[in-house]
């Protein structure tokens, strides 16, 4: 469960986003939508943990989070916006770096659904900014955090394979998971059954 209260930030005394609240529950999902510059990326990284500098509350999974609670210890996954991938690890060792122990059978299962199997033995300098994107979100999915905070994870993808992605995300690792979602784009918001808030209005 995510939730925040009033949460307001501010850059330089301009405010960025004022009193912003809403709760996402357990197996429910949230697209963040709005026009760029109205803190859809801020408002992750203050969920996730790299943001401290903000007013309101934050809770997850039902507890108040204080600004100092590191990220890895908020049952977080993240998907940046700019892949953040180990340029000396593989793709697949990428893909499982955030397992507490590798399942080769489920690893393989994910790099086919997000139609990335044929990567597996390159590295980050090999596949395309969109498959670096999918490596990441692939990492997301293999992890065994329940709330999952996803920044335009389907970007440059053509749209075929995107209704391929998101329905197999829907049917198996969206499942008893919370789920932010930023996307601007329609044919994600109208494949997911996720509720959405509107950033900067």
């Amino acid at each position: 469960m995510i939730e925040v209260s009033r949460l307001t930030k501010e850059f330089d005394g301009i405010r960025v986003f004022e009193k912003l609240s809403f709760r996402v529950n357990d197996d429910e999902g949230l697209f963040v939508t709005g026009a760029s510059g109205c803190g859809k990326t801020t408002l992750l990284r203050i969920l996730a943990g790299f943001d401290a500098d903000y007013e309101g509350d934050v809770f997850l999974d039902g507890r108040h989070t204080e600004a100092d609670v590191a990220p890895d210890a908020r049952n977080i996954a993240i998907v940046f916006q700019e892949p953040t991938l180990w340029n000396h690890m593989s793709i697949e060792k990428n893909m499982s770096y955030g397992m507490k122990k590798t399942d080769r059978e489920k690893l393989m299962s994910v790099a086919e659904g997000l139609q990335i199997k044929a990567l597996l033995k390159k590295y980050p300098e090999e596949v395309s900014g969109g498959e670096a994107k999918r490596v990441s979100l692939a990492r997301a999915l293999l992890s065994e955090k329940k709330n999952l905070l996803l920044d335009e994870p389907l970007s440059n993808v053509d749209l075929k394979t995107k209704e391929i992605i998101i329905d197999f995300m829907k049917g198996n690792y969206f499942r008893n998971r919370c789920i932010l979602y930023v996307t601007h784009d329609r044919d994600e918001m109208e494949g997911l059954p996720f509720g959405r808030i509107e950033m900067g209005k």
